[in-house]
């Protein structure tokens, strides 16, 4: 079927069940049908703007994106974004089971400050990660409140043509809900909800309003949480490095949303964003670590928060002297501080960790991450045609300033001898790891969606040019405990892509891309520095880094009847000056810290590569009845070192099978789900031998009602046969060496339930 038959069909329908889509609306579909499941035409033509910056069918794309709807997260019931995107097989977003729970999302392999994430446009803030047994210094990328969302999309493999640096290995895009999406087409509406959820034993409520007419329009809602651990299956309750109940936890989250809409005349639109998000947890860490036997127990804090303004324009003339206008100019700041109270027993008179004495310690130790984000884009889109051949043209340019700051600090209180003092470990406090500064990127990019054969064949080539500046600020703190001095660094890169896509017939299509990306090192990866000297290591900067750089191919084949959606898409993606961190061969290597027996540094290595394949598919088999499936395979490889990459998940699957009936005033369903993976066999066990899970397979229920238009309910059962599993993201993200006791420490929750109700006014 031709893309501009397609195209009329984009007003009706309301989810889409294109191959791609099919899976994702069986692993969790949506929680409120506005029309009957069986209605074919709601399949064809589900709109997404992230592929390509500006709306399109998500099935005439050429690239695997995927997107989840507001009542699919609905009836997901969440918890955080491990179980948002837990039936995405080539989505991994692994928890720090002992304190900080879910942080990166791992796309197909990649993952940290290598995947953007996006909420309305802007992006959040970097993720960071101190490492070490004392597992103290981490700021996670803090995702959005799920019930102000409308829509999330995913987009796989690099998008650098389009989005610039961070987005080598694809793009995670949240966007929250507008007031026409609470009022419904009246002049004012509403919505409340309750939440429980038997994962972390949370309750939750949420509330929103809005109201306006053709000129304005007012949204504002709000949310909050309690919450405790996420479950483990372990029985061990003791203080010990054997544990294997979770840690206790008590955690409670705020959130608001605030939008106004204005529309002063036809065709000009402005939109102004309030949002604010914070979080604030309590752990009482009794699981202990082997790596620092003098700590007999700990607790912590954890206050993260986030705030954004932004101002989006839209204008759409009349004349078509160009089909559409967007500007955004935002300000966004975040900050992370952590506080970790620690008891030493039979220490050091200095409060070693790990070095044994006659001293008992308090030790208490603090940690900060800060960063403030302005920036705007422009965009402007034109659709034209030269012969026989159509335009789609999108130009724009994006800017974006960011000021980065970090500290440690620490005090420490013998009790036997009664010394109170701000040294730990070779520590002198406080520490700035890395120094005060800022970072400036500018994006300039060009793509040309040309169609050919009335629609029938699609080429689009693009082109972004990129220049990143990084400056650090005259930082005495760094200065003090750096081992070099902190460096500037600027550079400048180009992102071609070329992508196909080809209607074969009515039912087929084939596409393939070839897409370049690229990625700025960072503040930490070239200015990093500290020194143990009691440990015996230290990390030093390497003002000598070069940007990522990545060749990603793909190829994938859609076919879509009224009963059945398939996909396929085969990848390979080679990166170049891959960054990682890299233990140092001293006291050879010219790098190696003086007086240390170890130094970490950040390098380039030569080659990685990670190539794969994904299968998607949707078999309705009545009316009412569908079945779901999704598989996804990675192998990854550190090609310098011929070592496999951990970040790479095994081959991962889920499948649903799902009844669902419904109308526009009633609907109701259920949907039998399971995924599963099969064992870790590939590990980088060069540090030490990796934990590696065995494969497993588990399943759940969701069933929802919605009783009328004012009126629904979900519920769930996860784990129904009460499965005892780990994920091999989490083991990872702990570092669990298979000598490690208590291993059930790190087992994903066992059978639980979830319930919610909202009511719309």
């Amino acid at each position: 079927m031709k893309r501009r038959c397609l195209a009329r069909l984009r007003a009706s329908a309301s989810i889409r069940a294109t191959p791609i889509a099919a899976v994702c609306a069986a692993l969790g579909g949506p929680v409120l049908a506005a029309e009957p499941a069986a209605d074919p035409a709601r399949h064809l033509s589900e709109v997404v703007v992230t592929a390509t910056r500006t709306e399109e069918r998500a099935d005439a794309v050429a690239s695997t994106i995927t997107a989840i709807d507001a009542s699919r997260i609905e009836r997901a019931q969440p918890a955080d974004e491990a179980a948002l995107f837990a039936d995405e097989p080539d989505i991994d977003v692994p928890r720090d089971r002992r304190r900080f729970g879910a942080g990166s999302i791992n796309i197909r392999g990649i993952e940290d400050n290598r995947v953007l994430l996006m909420v309305d446009g802007v992006r959040l803030p970097d993720y960071y990660n101190g490492g070490g047994p004392s597992n103290l210094s981490s700021a996670t990328r803090d995702a959005p409140e799920f019930s102000f969302l409308k829509r999330v999309e995913v987009l796989r493999g690099p998008a650098s043509s389009l989005y610039g640096s961070d987005a080598i290995g694809g793009v995670v895009s949240y966007v929250t809900k507008n007031p026409e999406d609470i009022m419904r087409g009246r002049a004012v509406g509403g919505e409340a909800g309750l939440s429980w959820n038997g994962i972390d034993r949370s309750f939750g409520q949420t509330a929103g309003v809005a109201g306006g007419n053709e000129t304005i329009k007012g949204l504002f809602m709000y949310a909050h949480r309690k919450g405790h651990e996420v479950r483990s299956m372990g029985g061990n309750d003791t203080t010990s490095t054997g544990r294997t109940k979770a840690n206790p936890q008590n955690s409670e989250t705020n959130a608001w949303l605030g939008k106004i809409v204005l529309d002063p005349a036809a065709g000009h639109r402005f939109k102004l964003t309030y949002e604010h998000r914070d979080n604030d947890t309590f752990t009482d860490i009794r699981r202990l670590s082997t790596a620092l036997p003098r700590v007999t127990s700990a607790n912590g804090t954890e206050d993260l928060s986030r705030n954004r303004v932004s101002l989006d324009y839209e204008w759409k003339p009349a004349s078509r002297v160009i089909d559409r206008l967007s500007a955004a100019v935002f300000y966004q700041e975040s900050e992370s501080n952590t506080v970790t109270n620690q008891v030493r027993s039979r220490t050091s008179s200095g409060c070693s960790g790990s070095t044994a004495g006659t001293s008992l310690c308090d030790v208490n130790l603090l940690f900060g991450f800060r960063q403030q984000q302005t920036g705007f884009n422009v965009q402007a889109d034109k659709s034209f045609n030269t012969g026989v051949v159509g335009h789609r043209l999108i130009t724009g340019v994006d800017f974006l300033r960011t000021q980065t700051s970090e500290m440690r600090d620490g005090t420490t209180y013998n009790r036997t001898t009664g010394v109170v003092s701000k040294s730990l470990a070779g520590d002198n406090f406080p520490i700035h790891d890395f120094p005060k500064g800022e970072a400036r990127q500018t994006g300039i990019f060009v793509q040309d969606e040309l169609q050919f054969a009335g629609g029938r064949f699609t080429l689009t080539p693009g082109l972004r040019f990129d220049h990143y500046s990084l400056g650090p600020d005259d930082d005495k703190l760094y200065n003090s405990v750096a081992s070099k001095p902190a460096t500037s660094k600027s550079d400048s890169a180009l992102s071609p892509k070329l992508s196909a896509l080809w209607q074969a017939t009515d039912r087929i299509n084939l596409w393939a891309q070839y897409v370049f990306g690229y990625r700025a090192p960072n503040y930490q990866e070239i200015n990093g520095s500290f020194r143990n000297t009691i440990q015996g290591y230290g990390a030093a900067p390497n003002g000598d880094l070069n940007p990522e750089k990545s060749r990603s191919f793909e190829i994938g084949a859609r076919y879509t009847d009224e009963r059945v959606q398939t996909s396929v898409a085969v990848f390979d993606n080679r990166y170049k000056d891959f960054i990682e961190q890299v233990a140092l061969r001293c006291p050879s290597d010219p790098a190696c810290l003086a007086g240390l027996r170890a130094t970490y540094q950040y390098r380039n290595q030569s080659s990685v590569r990670i190539y794969g394949a994904e299968w998607r598919g949707s078999y309705r088999f009545l009316p009412q009845w569908r079945v779901d499936s999704a598989v996804a395979y990675a192998h990854g490889n550190n090609e310098q070192t011929g070592q496999p990459l951990n970040s790479v998940s095994p081959l991962r699957a889920s499948a649903a099978l799902t009844w669902e009936r419904g109308s526009s005033s009633q609907g109701q369903g259920a949907s039998l789900r399971w995924r599963g993976a099969r064992a870790v066999t590939r590990t980088d066990d060069t540090s030490f031998a990796y934990f590696k899970p065995g494969g497993y397979g588990v399943a759940d229920i969701q069933g929802w009602w919605r009783f009328n238009r004012y009126a629904s309910l979900v519920l769930s059962v996860n784990n129904v046969f009460d499965k005892k599993y780990w994920l091999w993201g989490d083991v990872r993200q702990g570092s669990v060496a298979a000598s490690e006791p208590g291993l059930d420490f790190y087992t994903q929750p066992g059978r639980t339930f979830a319930a919610s109700v909202k009511l719309s006014f």
